[in-house]
């Protein structure tokens, strides 16, 4: 090629210019191509998460949902053996005491059984009587005995916060609809449910009397767990009534005019009370970043169930006749696996050289079942506070497969798929090994607000429920048993959860709501409470 331009200059001297610039040009394509950077792989999976295995698992879970255990029932002899369990292991995985009591988070209860009303209650308004027989009144709580005799009345068709404002309520009693969560659609519940719960805390800080909800009845003799611990600043709340009345229904459709005739007789007994002394059970992994240490993430998950077809007594043998006949709830799947998962993943991750930045609190929770009362507890009494807590991945039925909406194998989805970026920290996670986090359309803002996670996320703190299936079958039945589980892919689907977690708490960035999702809104606006930062 040189050759052929220097001949060419020869014959054309005025090309010299030419010439030079197709020499540069044949010089450049001389040399070799620009190489792009390779790309950084990613770090290899520590050997303290792939130390995480299904034979661990199988050995946990077959005691925790073992006969022994009774279905762990809140309160009973075998939550609190469940509880001495779940903290011996955290004891030998090295974890720093979380609790108020070495490994213990020391909650005051009182297991509630309200009675039924002795005698019947008028209701007067005007010229007009409305008489309720015990058969269609229920009494839902009440911390004392009281007595209402031509009580004054005053009328709420909705229950309403702002209609609240500038009304007189002490020594009065409240009448309002109660509507049920269940008629409502599913992206309306989550709001509804707050405004209502509202309401009654705000009637009750009036000092009214009473409030009476015209509805359906609730589910008759049911038990209720109720915080005395004297930092929850426990104080006498007025009792709440249910009528189920179709007379009185349309009545509150259109009240007669007239408020300051309207009075009510009723007569609330005592409640029968038994003190309950339960426990989250803490541990904390301490972070080792001189700043980040200061900050969690948490991994949580609840260790109660349903108890045996006994329900809510003590351990005690099978009823005579009937030794063959299984009646224990054992809970493998909903929520042994999340428990025995919180523990391996805490034993694991406390095996890396390194530790994390932030430090990684490790929970499990007393009484989901019963109202999702232990997570309750935590978020009124948060080992590290609120504005340091940056997420929370809760488990829940990590164990079954059989999904009733198909085999789920290799999968795992979240609550709230879209409402935070903890979902991003999970896939990522999940594609080095090999688990795919997945959207479930139907059950993702469903179940935001079912679970343990929902005292976090209200408070601001960015917080899921990471499940394998939704629902499958002897969800709640005596068949829930640990033989059902697939362990070799809890494990994996276990490793990759430690993963999400470990980088979660590595990151500089903590993770954030999705301001694009309108849902988010009051999340986001507790987190800004919360940690003005946050903003």
């Amino acid at each position: 090629m040189t050759h052929v331009l220097r001949r060419a200059a020869e014959v054309a001297p005025g090309s010299v210019f030419l010439l030079l610039a197709l020499t540069a040009l044949w010089a450049q394509m001389q040399e070799p191509a620009p190489q792009k950077p390779a790309p950084v792989p990613p770090p290899p999976i520590p050997a303290a998460i792939n130390s995480i295995t299904a034979s661990d698992l199988k050995g946990d879970l077959s005691f925790l949902s073992s006969d022994a255990l009774a279905g762990r029932y809140t309160p009973s002899p075998g939550l609190d053996v469940a509880a001495e369990f779940i903290a011996a292991q955290f004891r030998a995985a090295g974890l720093e005491p979380g609790g108020d009591h070495d490994y213990f988070q020391l909650a005051e209860m009182v297991d509630r059984t309200m009675p039924k009303p002795k005698g019947e209650m008028t209701l007067h308004d005007g010229s007009r009587s409305f008489t309720v027989g015990t058969g269609n009144l229920q009494i839902f709580n009440s911390d004392e005995a009281a007595t209402l005799d031509d009580c004054p009345v005053v009328v709420f068709r909705t229950k309403d916060l702002d209609a609240l404002k500038g009304v007189t309520l002490t020594g009065k009693a409240v009448i309002a609809p109660e509507r049920s969560a269940n008629d409502l659609p599913s992206e309306q519940r989550e709001a509804f449910l707050r405004n209502s719960r509202a309401f009654d805390s705000a009637v009750a800080a009036a000092q009214a009397k009473a409030e009476i909800l015209v509805g359906r009845l609730r589910r008759p003799g049911r038990p209720r767990l109720i915080s005395v611990s004297a930092q929850d600043g426990s104080v006498k709340r007025p009792p709440v009534l249910i009528v189920d009345n179709d007379e009185l229904k349309r009545w509150l459709d259109n009240p007669t005019s007239g408020a300051g005739k309207r009075t009510v007789t009723v007569e609330v007994p005592p409640p029968d009370d038994h003190p309950a002394l339960l426990k989250n059970v803490v541990g904390i992994l301490r972070g080792s970043d001189p700043k980040l240490k200061d900050t969690c993430v948490l991994l949580t998950s609840h260790y109660d169930h349903i108890g045996t077809t006994d329900t809510g007594s003590a351990i005690s043998p099978q009823p005579p006749g009937k030794e063959n006949k299984d009646h224990v709830y054992n809970g493998a799947n909903d929520d042994g696996s999340g428990t025995v998962s919180v523990i391996e993943i805490a034993k694991g991750l406390s095996r890396l050289k390194t530790r994390p930045k932030r430090s990684i609190v490790f929970v499990t929770f007393f009484g989901e079942e019963r109202g999702l009362i232990g997570s309750g507890y935590y978020g009124r009494h948060p080992v590290f506070p609120i504005d340091k807590t940056v997420a929370d991945i809760n488990l829940e039925q990590v164990g079954r497969t059989d999904s009733t909406a198909g085999k789920q194998l290799s999968n795992a989805t979240l609550t709230g798929f879209d409402y935070s970026d903890v979902t991003k920290f999970l896939g990522e996670a999940g594609r080095r090994i090999g688990v795919t986090i997945y959207l479930d359309k139907e059950g993702s803002d469903a179940y935001f607000d079912r679970s343990d996670n929902a005292a976090l996320a209200e408070q601001g703190v960015p917080a899921h429920t990471l499940a394998v299936a939704f629902d499958y079958p002897d969800y709640h039945g005596l068949g829930d048993e640990w033989q059902k589980i697939d362990y070799a892919n809890m494990a994996k689907v276990d490793r990759t959860v430690a993963l999400g977690l470990l980088n979660i708490a590595n990151s500089p960035r903590a993770p954030q709501w999705n301001t694009s999702n309108p849902k988010t809104g009051t999340y986001r606006a507790a987190q800004v409470k919360a940690r003005p930062s946050a903003q």
